[in-house]
């Protein structure tokens, strides 16, 4: 890749709410003249290249800048029994109200989902058929979210088998591949800037049903283990948390086997310790780490030239 490379194919990886780097990347690639020209993500990097492609990530990146993580739980819709925590509806609803109804394969922008499907063990590429359902089943993270079937299969994250999915972009005619790993070296103590986790509450009196609820919504936290664990002891895991470290982990692992076998052109990581996988409300912080990775990875690679 050089300078004059200026046609690329964009690889997203998977990370949970560490994914909205992506966004602050492709603004940055926007920003430096290059045009993207295909895509490939798993989980987030789907949903945020399926965004991207229909025209409608800028939408999408307003509305998460306002979440709160009082707004996060609101969609946290409990599925009793089933193979997930979470069913996901509201969610889901949310999202395809922003992104409308779409071809893969009538986009303007050449897209590959990948989704894993468990049952016979291996990765599947979406390039054809509805957006959306596409994204549900990438983003199906394991025992969180149920499974999403297509043409009778049920299929979970992408993340699953191929966390950083290069290998769909191989026979672009494009002047170079550029990937986003979400499972970069960890950030330093003392450079995350996170917001308090617990405002001053307002002093006004607060209505005896809101205390229900944001006694429920405690209670829901416990649950899912995304309580504050700043206090508890580290060999105490939630179902949740131990589900999704272990996802964590194993993307890490995989990925690089990914990146050993199928280099690309430039490598752009971010900090697996960026945020958590579930702090959607952290947006604003998450996109800026992805652009400041993004300008340091290009600046370093055309500085070694």
């Amino acid at each position: 890749m050089n300078k004059q490379a200026k046609h690329i194919s964009l690889v997203l990886g998977s990370g949970g709410a560490r994914g909205l780097a992506h966004i602050g990347v492709i603004r940055v690639l926007e920003q430096q003249g290059w045009q993207i020209r295909s895509i490939a993500g798993s989980s987030m990097g789907a949903l945020i290249g399926g965004f991207y492609a229909a025209g409608r990530l800028d939408d999408y990146a307003e509305w998460v800048q306002d979440l709160t993580e009082f707004n996060v739980l609101r969609y946290l819709d409990i599925a009793w029994g089933g193979a997930g925590l979470l069913k996901g509806e509201m969610l889901m609803e949310t999202l395809q109200s922003f992104i409308g109804s779409h071809r893969i394969e009538e986009l303007p922008i050449p897209l590959t989902i990948v989704a894993t499907d468990v049952v016979n063990r291996k990765e599947v590429w979406l390039n054809s058929g509805d957006l959306f359902d596409a994204i549900r089943a990438s983003i199906a993270v394991p025992t969180v979210f149920t499974p999403h079937a297509i043409d009778g299969r049920p299929l979970l994250d992408g993340g699953i088998l191929n966390p950083v999915p290069i290998a769909p972009t191989l026979q672009d005619q494009t002047d170079a591949i550029i990937a986003v790993s979400l499972s970069g070296i960890p950030r330093k103590p003392g450079t995350n800037h996170r917001p308090p986790r617990n405002p001053q509450r307002p002093i006004h009196p607060v209505h005896r049903y809101r205390k229900k609820i944001e006694t429920f919504i405690d209670q829901l936290q416990e649950r899912l283990g995304i309580e504050d664990s700043g206090d508890k002891p580290r060999d105490e895991l939630s179902m949740s948390e131990a589900a999704l470290f272990s996802l964590d982990a194993m993307q890490a692992s995989v990925g690089r086997c990914m990146l050993a076998a199928y280099p690309p052109d430039l490598l752009i990581e971010v900090p697996i310790n960026t945020c958590g996988a579930h702090e959607f409300y952290r947006a604003k912080e998450v996109i800026e780490v992805g652009a400041e990775q993004a300008e340091k990875a290009i600046a370093r690679y055309f500085a070694a030239e």
